[in-house]
């Protein structure tokens, strides 16, 4: 949900923050055991989309339009749970389903490149992100896609051998042991930075 939060363009900690309910009123008002509530890829990628013109680089503006839509959308959740709306979702065919899944594989593909090869990547499309690290490959840093490739094998592995383990969670917390105490910061690998603590204190948002 941290990667999450940084492709929707806010700090990484609102994703620890949206996260928290949505996994305790879900389980109370929902019935599908495969649908997702909460911080996931779709919604991060179309947060971006739709904030981010909004906002116009304003940073406590663009987290309170994202805080907004988030609300917005939970509000929006719940009337179609009483109107049970959940049909709707049956009018998409599948052929769609896997086009819009596979298209959004892509972008999220290309949106983290940087974060895992250190490598700078600009433009919106997929093509023009692909183009933009082909041409900054020189700042290729073998560290991080060391660190990168290492947390890959890993959830791979544990998907493999132990499918129902806490795979990512594992992942986060041995990644932030060996950055931690490898000092690898100091070899150019990018890390998120001190999380707070405490929740924030929730208002309405200014015009």
């Amino acid at each position: 949900v941290m990667a999450y939060a940084t492709v929707a363009g806010v700090a990484p900690v609102v994703g620890l923050w949206a996260a928290l309910p949505a996994l305790a009123i879900y389980p109370l008002l929902g019935s599908s055991r495969s649908l997702s509530m909460g911080p996931e890829a779709t919604t991060a990628l179309m947060t971006a989309i739709a904030i981010g013109p909004l906002a116009a680089s304003h940073s406590q503006r663009y987290a309170a339009l994202a805080a907004s839509l988030a609300l917005l959308v939970g509000v929006m959740a719940l009337v179609a749970w009483l109107l049970r709306l959940g049909f709707v979702a049956d009018l998409l065919s599948r052929p769609v389903l896997v086009g819009y899944m596979a298209g959004l594989a892509l972008i999220m593909i290309a949106d983290q490149l940087h974060r895992v090869t250190g490598v700078l990547v600009t433009g919106q499309s997929f093509a023009a992100q692909a183009v933009s690290f082909s041409r900054g490959i020189g700042g290729f840093q073998p560290a991080t896609a060391l660190v990168s490739a290492a947390v890959l094998v890993f959830l791979l592995l544990v998907r493999w051998r132990w499918p129902h383990a806490p795979g990512p969670l594992l992942a986060l917390l041995l990644a932030t042991a060996f950055v931690a105490v490898l000092d690898l910061t100091s070899r150019g690998v990018g890390v998120v930075g001190a999380i707070p603590a405490a929740l924030p204190v929730p208002a309405a948002p200014e015009r």
